[in-house]
């Protein structure tokens, strides 16, 4: 039996192949047989994806959703038996030469957190606060925000409690994509999340007189030092002054390549602690950019909507905070995010979709 594949697929495919051999060339440190096993693999579960049927997508994003909302519960729940100060196992990690980390099994914590403060930011299984507040995002916006579906608040806990900046910025941003696309009348939301942000604001800088884990990780931030924000701490004083002396003298079209990241250590990685457009930008220059950009836009276009368009530019942005654009989650996350919504929620709901079995 003969399968047709549609040529829009056959470009996407095309345009992950390349993009996959573009980033695995740029980024790996060092080339083995295992790191061109994985990257094999990679392409071939990328098609796989790409390939299958959106009754398949649809299974797999509810598959998705209901994972990430059990780890988030679980870890939700385990950071609050600790803030009530139920002795819990647990052990350090250096988990990397960026990270220390203090494991309790059911979530991480920054160990600097657990011994400076009284209040840890929320890091569930993820690296970072930031990592699991950023991700919530998105999904809330697949999810569409719908707080009738009560699971959908395992996500918002964790936005909230991971205290990030960033996290915060694209929760507000998303709601009101959401609403405006979704040809309601926004202007109330706005002043509802206006007012919000305004009470939010006035508590912290007021209560305990600023001295409190809101003002400190949040209101803090938003400050402007010497003209610039004390909160884009995103790339370190090394990396400013390489990446401005390769916007003058570099090769701008290849980017700086895996040189980069010297020979793993932190004393040799230029990109230690960065985490930005910037550093997607120095490291695989308009070459990479051009063709990540065309590989979204193609992933995109075919089920663009009102929604969809939301989807991307809070992708975009979250990109632009922390660039993974090759991060296997979040590329898997668009993919699944974009079939549904453009979906009508009735069609997500039965998995029933009258459509080809092939993209």
């Amino acid at each position: 039996m003969k399968v047709k594949v549609p040529q829009q697929s056959l470009w996407v495919i095309f345009l992950l192949i390349i993009n996959f051999i573009y980033n695995y060339t740029h980024n790996t440190v060092s080339f083995s047989f295992l790191s061109f096993l994985n990257l094999s693999s990679v392409i071939i579960i990328s098609i796989f994806i790409v390939l299958s049927s959106i009754a398949f997508k649809i299974k797999l994003w509810h598959g998705f959703d209901w994972f990430m909302k059990c780890i988030c519960c679980i870890s939700l729940i385990g950071w609050f038996l600790y803030l009530a100060g139920i002795p819990l196992p647990h052990y350090y990690s250096d988990t990397t030469d960026f990270y220390t980390h203090e494991v309790y099994y059911l979530f991480i914590a920054g160990a600097d957190n657990i011994l400076e403060e009284l209040l840890p930011r929320f890091c569930g299984m993820f690296l970072e606060p930031g990592h699991v507040g950023s991700t919530c995002c998105l999904l809330l916006f697949i999810n569409r925000f719908n707080f009738k579906d009560k699971s959908n608040y395992i996500y918002l806990l964790s936005i909230i409690f991971s205290l990030s900046l960033a996290a915060y910025g694209l929760l507000f941003i998303g709601l009101c994509l959401h609403y405006l696309l979704k040809g309601v009348h926004v202007l109330k939301y706005i002043l509802f999340l206006g007012v919000l942000a305004c009470a939010f604001y006035i508590f912290g800088l007021t209560y305990n007189n600023g001295d409190n884990i809101f003002n400190e990780k949040i209101l803090s931030r938003l400050m402007f030092v010497d003209g610039e924000l004390s909160g884009n701490n995103r790339t370190s004083m090394l990396f400013d002054a390489y990446y401005e002396d390769w916007l003058k003298h570099g090769d701008l079209i290849n980017g700086y390549g895996r040189k980069a990241y010297g020979d793993g250590t932190e004393s040799t990685n230029i990109l230690h602690g960065c985490a930005s457009y910037k550093r997607f930008f120095f490291i695989n220059g308009i070459i990479g950019f051009i063709l990540v950009s065309i590989l979204y836009w193609s992933l995109f276009y075919k089920y663009r909507s009102n929604q969809t368009w939301g989807f991307l530019v809070l992708y975009v942005i979250c990109n632009m905070i922390r660039d993974y654009p090759f991060r296997l989650m979040w590329l898997y996350l668009f993919i699944l995010g974009s079939v549904i919504l453009s979906l009508p929620p009735s069609a997500i709901t039965s998995a029933k979709v009258n459509s080809p079995d092939t993209d």
